[in-house]
């Protein structure tokens, strides 16, 4: 089973990739969303250079987002919330202090939402609800729930898609691709049309292995279609993106699902969020986690990917030597029941 072990760039450290590559993840996959493209580059080099003085065989996967809002950044980079409490939320890239406004990376914020909203932040961490539409540029939001706002996250606002807006991003990446010498693209699946364009963007000539995400509605009403389409050499399944696209109440059997779909036309499968979270803290992971790590392999999916786990957790190599452990576990069992 592949293990797929993200890097954060906002908190990127050579230390960090030694750790993940010394205790054996298959793959490290850097997100395009927080920085920008140029910074981004910068870091996977490095990144590559530290592959090359260990002599690894790990994979670079290089994971191209979807079009959407974030907060800015902030110095502190996390902002402790209470439930109950409000909170001016302001179109701004960076905000000198949250306790006077979180910024958005959008123009005219009040003019994307509505009055009553109930808009998630990130993986559903945190919720709020809009109480005024201050001006053009501005709301004031109630938080539902305690928690920590952490800069870059997502602001789930619906406002559609500017498909050439998403399709020109994608070709100054591609235009710098040979400079990093990726592995592998993951590219979210938006429509039949625009993935078709954004596929020929591709340059050719390294045969780069493409990996199409599955975050909503439109990708999983097609994945019998995708999973049949020769272009994509695995699906993986954003348990993140869908848990908030989707009633979450859904996501389990979605998953299955999938999978199952995927293992009837032998298309490799991915799963990814939310896997060994409690591993950033715990000696012992949470027993949920135990359980849906097997749950994953008892399935049939091909590969996890860890994100939070070893993107922003002080020790990665422990959560991937947890996974490991836990993956010859459900191994030797198959073996045993085969």
């Amino acid at each position: 089973m592949l293990i797929i072990s993200a890097i954060a760039i906002n908190s990127f450290t050579d230390k960090q990739v030694r750790k993940i590559i010394l205790a054996g993840a298959d793959m490290l996959r850097f997100n395009f969303s927080y920085r920008t493209i140029s910074e981004t580059i910068k870091w996977i080099k490095i990144a590559q250079e530290t592959r090359w003085e260990l002599n690894s065989s790990i994979k670079l996967l290089i994971d191209l987002p979807s079009e959407k809002i974030r907060l800015g950044n902030f110095d502190l980079k996390t902002h402790t919330v209470k439930e109950g409490e409000e909170i001016i939320f302001q179109s701004a890239d960076y905000s000198p202090d949250c306790n006077q406004f979180v910024p958005v990376q959008t123009t005219k914020l009040g003019e994307k939402t509505y009055l009553d909203e109930m808009i998630m932040v990130g993986d559903g961490d945190i919720s709020i609800q809009v109480m005024e539409i201050i001006d053009a540029d501005t709301i004031k939001a109630r938080i539902l729930n305690n928690g920590v706002l952490q800069a870059m996250k997502v602001l789930h606002i619906n406002t559609g898609i500017n498909e050439q807006k998403l399709l020109n991003y994608y070709k100054q990446i591609f235009q710098c691709i040979n400079e990093i010498q990726p592995h592998y693209i993951a590219i979210p699946f938006i429509n039949n049309s625009i993935n078709q364009q954004i596929i020929a963007e591709i340059p050719q000539e390294n045969h780069y292995k493409i990996i199409v995400k599955i975050e909503d509605r439109e990708g999983l009403n097609s994945i019998e279609t995708l999973c049949q389409d020769a272009v994509y050499d695995m699906i993986l399944v954003d348990r993140g993106e869908l848990g908030v696209n989707l009633p979450y109440e859904e996501l389990g059997v979605i998953q299955k699902n999938i999978i199952c779909i995927a293992r009837q036309y032998h298309k490799p499968v991915i799963i990814s969020t939310q896997i060994l979270e409690s591993t950033m803290n715990n000696y012992i992971p949470g027993r949920s986690d135990i359980l849906d790590l097997t749950n994953i392999i008892l399935d049939g999916a091909d590969g996890i990917m860890l994100c939070r786990e070893t993107g922003f957790g002080l020790r990665p190599a422990y959560t991937i030597s947890v996974a490991k452990r836990i993956i010859q576990a459900v191994k030797k069992y198959k073996q045993k029941i085969a």
